[in-house]
């Protein structure tokens, strides 16, 4: 099944509820749901939008692409799940074990 991108761009509030992303649009004073498996992508394209975290935890559990946008309307923001991504697992845990004179000079090719 092709996934949904979701796009904001008018003021709304995004909470959730028996695993389905709720949406409540102000203006026009009506909710609905959508299963949040169904979502691929969530665009906030609105300073007015207020989302809870529990939707940002469901979202990101489920490999949700989250984008958040500036007043300009470009992109300045991506949240993507880590835990589900075991080659991002792979490459955090050997940085973490990462020896000392290793991360200098990582550190020094950095700054240069």
């Amino acid at each position: 099944m092709i996934k949904r991108t979701l796009y904001f761009g008018n003021p709304a509030y995004l909470s959730t509820r028996l695993e389905q992303l709720e949406v409540r649009l102000p203006e026009q004073n009506e909710s609905k749901s959508i299963p949040i498996e169904d979502i691929a992508v969530v665009i906030l394209d609105n300073q007015q939008i207020t989302i809870t975290h529990t939707v940002i935890a469901k979202l990101l559990a489920n490999n949700v692409a989250l984008i958040t946008c500036n007043d300009k309307h470009h992109p300045v923001g991506l949240m993507l799940n880590l835990d589900g991504h075991t080659k991002q697992s792979k490459l955090f845990k050997h940085q973490i074990e990462a020896g000392e004179p290793l991360k200098k000079q990582i550190w020094q090719q950095t700054v240069k």
